[in-house]
């Protein structure tokens, strides 16, 4: 019994001081990006879209793929560890959830069903297995991650203005 009570306190406390380590710095960034301010970070890492993967998929990959009469396949962008995704109102920007660290934005700003750039999406926030993105019908894109939820209200229109994304962090569930 002693020993069952110590192996569940020392996992109790394990899960307490893992969830603050992975998040050390989240909270001062996720103040001030809802507050509309600068995290004072970098922009983040850019995948680029005319490469010979890209290339190949169009050329070998998508003619070959069998579809029902009236349908039609196309790439819209190349994603590093695409894993779900939430496109917006206009169908300008696609979130990409992954199974890692990091969500990606996909943005089409002449809509021609290609994406022109995929980018780090919130690079000052560290992301814990993000594979739950979510856009409500108001406008407003969700993250959810393993054992919390991220609330970006203006993500839609960040990529226009370059403005700071504004969010908010919902309590963490162990």
């Amino acid at each position: 019994m002693k020993t069952k009570l110590l192996v569940t306190i020392s996992a109790f406390v394990i899960a307490i001081f893992a969830n603050q380590a992975f998040s050390a710095g989240d909270e001062e960034n996720i103040q001030k990006l809802s507050s509309f301010k600068s995290t004072g970070g970098s922009r983040g890492e850019v995948i680029p879209q005319d490469t010979k993967f890209a290339q190949n998929i169009k050329r070998n990959i998508i003619p070959n793929i069998k579809l029902p009469s009236g349908f039609k396949i196309g790439l819209f962008a190349v994603v590093p560890d695409a894993r779900n995704m939430a496109v917006s109102r206009n169908k300008g920007a696609v979130w990409i959830g992954t199974r890692k660290t990091k969500v990606w934005q996909a943005t089409d700003r002449d809509m021609d069903n290609a994406a022109d750039t995929v980018e780090q999406f919130a690079p000052t926030v560290s992301f814990d297995i993000p594979n739950g993105p979510c856009y409500s019908a108001d406008g407003h894109l969700y993250i959810a991650e393993r054992n919390r939820v991220l609330w970006f209200p203006a993500a839609s229109t960040s990529w226009k203005a370059r403005t700071p994304w504004r969010s908010r962090s919902f309590p963490r569930v162990n």
